[in-house]
């Protein structure tokens, strides 16, 4: 499977979603746009920082932000046509993190990286542009919500260890289809991680 088309794919999902919550926050299709670029492009963004990759990807190669920019005013431009089901920012999300959580795993184990470090900062990647997108938007970031959403990430970035190393190229679809069994799980049955009592 084609890692940067895996990966296109996955900036176009999370594109989505930041046009569906630009959509619930009311912006303009600048908003949107904008919310859609840092969506899609700001967990591999991170990541690219912290391993020192320079210019980072999207500079090097523009085709994510054409491709998020693109997904994120067609999305943007859709629901305001027909109306989405109240689940579908959740869904497009879970699959946004499944895609970037194996497309990441694919990419970083191809470094000389620890496998813990690898893990870590699959999750960040994949993690990172649906927190970027809450805060601009200024809601709390759905990762700090006690769902399934960090700990779906981090064990799906190490089923693809393990699957690679029982069975080379393996790696790929074992950690897509457990983060998004994970995150989907959640979303359905509401699993959740406990939460802080708060104060008072």
């Amino acid at each position: 499977m084609d890692l940067a088309f895996v990966s296109l794919i996955g900036t176009a999902v999370f594109a989505a979603s930041g046009a569906l919550v630009a959509d619930q926050e009311r912006f303009d299709i600048v908003g949107a746009l904008f919310l859609s670029v840092a969506a899609g492009l700001g967990g591999g963004t991170i990541v690219d920082l912290l391993i020192g990759h320079g210019p980072v990807r999207w500079v090097e190669s523009p085709a994510p932000l054409w491709t998020a920019a693109g997904a994120g005013v067609v999305s943007f431009l859709a629901v305001r046509v027909m109306r989405p089901p109240l689940k579908l920012l959740d869904w497009a999300d879970a699959l946004g993190l499944a895609v970037f959580t194996a497309s990441g795993m694919e990419r970083l184990a191809a470094l000389d990286l620890q496998p813990g470090i690898a893990v870590v900062l699959a999750a960040i990647g994949a993690c990172g542009g649906g927190i970027v997108r809450d805060v601009i938007a200024n809601r709390a970031p759905l990762v700090f919500s006690g769902e399934l959403y960090v700990t779906a990430a981090l064990i799906g970035a190490g089923a693809y260890l393990a699957a690679d190393a029982l069975a080379p190229g393996a790696g790929l679809i074992a950690a897509l289809l457990v983060t998004a069994a994970l995150r989907g799980a959640g979303l359905l049955f509401g699993l959740r991680l406990v939460h802080g009592r708060g104060a008072g």
